[in-house]
């Protein structure tokens, strides 16, 4: 009788979908927030920024701070691509390299191409974004992210 509650203990949790954890809810908000940028909506890219975020990229002036620091950063991009002759502008992303979260907060590493048009010439830059989450409510919001890569070379 043992065995077959221990057999029956064991079908039922294995049958039981498994709970996404903390790490996995914030990998999964910066991934919609990057596929929302890539899709083109700016405005749901802005909103998942708290206000004040931290942004380190790899154009002058290389960090943004302060209130409205995601906007801020966009229009620098916007300016840096038109002096550099780039458009179409992509983050493709992977399976994170790291997730830790402790429930409030989480660290969240991707590994990431940079694709994008130079002069009619397809780029990819291959690096990672690190982000810092903040759980605020019932949504994750970026605290921080940084962009660290290679330089981009022809695809």
């Amino acid at each position: 009788m043992r065995i077959k509650s221990l057999l029956l203990a064991l079908t039922l949790m294995a049958a039981a979908p498994a709970q996404a954890g903390p790490a996995e809810d914030a990998t999964a908000a910066v991934a919609n927030i990057l596929d929302r940028f890539n899709a083109g909506d700016i405005n749901a890219f802005f909103q998942a920024h708290r206000d004040g975020a931290s942004i380190v990229d790899e154009f002058a002036p290389f960090v943004w701070t302060g209130s409205g620091s995601a906007q801020r950063w966009a229009g620098d991009y916007a300016r840096d691509a038109a002096a550099r002759g780039i458009s179409g502008g992509r983050v493709d992303h992977g399976s994170p390299i790291r997730a830790e979260s402790d429930g409030n907060s989480a660290y969240v590493v991707l590994p990431t191409v940079y694709r994008f048009v130079q002069h009619g010439a397809h780029m990819a830059g291959r690096g990672s974004m690190t982000f810092v989450m903040r759980h605020v409510g019932a949504s994750w919001m970026i605290a921080s992210w940084t962009y660290s890569g290679a330089a981009p070379s022809p695809e």
